[in-house]
């Protein structure tokens, strides 16, 4: 078979065999080949070319905020380290203070004689109670406002060991009388420290204590400026709560009608006065109602209603009667049937036994309950 196609130079036919034509078909179709695939591996380049610099780019973008981040970190870890050694010098301040004041109160104990050992031990753990206090106080006024606790601080704490001990005497009033209102008078007015109205379970007012704390030295001018404060407040008792008591006074002691203590004894006396005070109102309020009440009893037993319940009592001890006889007959009806059974069991328990010896004779167990008093 031939194959003619025409000439692209000279326009002649030009007749070609099939096989020749099948061998340029196929040169044709490597040389397409080659070159799709040369294309396909310059495009495979260029798109791996392309998503390098893609990737570079962004790792220089992400390294370059991740510097930034640890740069940032860096700053704050210097901050939070140096807020650190701060508060590693707060709190070695604080314990060198701890340590010094241990020291301090070791040498004073040391210092003491044996037999008023156990005294001042209850002392110095009042004053360190007390001293705790005050350091709240002080720290509570500081953050309230800065300048005036640095004015105060200045100024000395004597006005403030003041604040304190009241503090504590109305913290301990409220938790051993709770029903008991205490209200303390506010800083500025005449009138001592702490009232406290004397209720019982009922919430019956029986008498109103005044309360005046110190901290200064002792001076007899506080004695009538609380029996005139006592008077302006209505006040039952009056209590002056003291820590340097006076010579002559080694517990309490009443001073022109007013009561001078220290803060150790205070709880203790004021339970005494409370009860005093409640007996005093009790008397009191008995006194006042006696006749009133001699008059009811009288017309409530002159009542029908007192005769009605009387004869509801009499009639039923009557029937509590009635039903006591009736059980006792019966009672002894059911113990004279069960005393004759048991005199039946018992007789014929002794019958079959005698039958037994007499068979079994001396093979037989003796019986103590069966015996003479003779041993038969």
């Amino acid at each position: 078979m031939t194959t003619k196609f025409k000439c692209p130079h000279c326009g002649e036919q030009i007749e070609v065999s099939e096989a020749l034509t099948h061998q340029i078909e196929e040169q044709v179709l490597e040389s397409l080949k080659d070159d799709h695939k040369r294309q396909l591996q310059d495009a495979i380049k260029n798109a791996e070319e392309n998503a390098l610099k893609k990737i570079n780019e962004k790792y220089l973008h992400d390294l370059n905020n991740a510097k930034k981040e640890a740069d940032e970190e860096r700053q704050r870890s210097n901050k939070l380290l140096n807020q650190l050694e701060n508060l590693n010098d707060e709190i070695r301040k604080l314990r060198r203070k701890d340590e010094e004041r241990d020291l301090e109160m070791k040498r004073k104990l040391a210092s003491e004689e044996e037999e008023i050992r156990e005294d001042a031990a209850k002392i110095e753990r009042e004053k360190a109670s007390l001293d705790i206090a005050e350091m709240k106080k002080k720290l509570e006024d500081t953050q309230k406002a800065l300048s005036d606790a640095q004015s105060k601080a200045k100024q000395g704490s004597q006005q403030l060991q003041g604040e304190v001990l009241e503090l504590d005497l109305e913290e301990k009033l409220k938790n051993s009388f709770v029903y008991d209102e205490i209200n303390p008078i506010g800083k500025g007015v005449q009138g001592a420290d702490i009232l406290q109205i004397v209720r019982n379970q009922t919430g019956k007012v029986a008498g109103v204590i005044l309360w005046e704390t110190k901290r200064a030295k002792w001076t007899t001018s506080w004695i009538p400026k609380l029996k005139e404060d006592g008077r302006k407040n209505d006040a039952t008792m009056t209590v002056l709560v003291c820590e340097n008591l006076p010579n002559d006074i080694e517990h309490f002691k009443v001073m022109n009608g007013v009561v001078v203590t220290s803060l150790s004894y205070c709880l203790s006396l004021a339970a005494i006065l409370r009860r005093n005070l409640m007996l005093i109102a009790q008397a009191k309020s008995t006194s006042v109602n006696k006749d009133e009440k001699l008059e009811l009893l009288y017309e409530y037993i002159q009542s029908d209603a007192f005769r009605h319940r009387f004869e509801a009592f009499a009639d039923g001890i009557v029937a509590m009667e009635g039903d006591l006889l009736t059980e006792r007959r019966s009672m002894e009806r059911i113990w004279k049937k069960r005393e004759t059974q048991i005199k039946r069991i018992q007789l014929n328990t002794s019958r079959m036994f005698g039958e037994l010896q007499g068979v079994m004779g001396n093979a037989l167990p003796d019986i103590k309950t069966l015996k003479l008093e003779s041993g038969e």
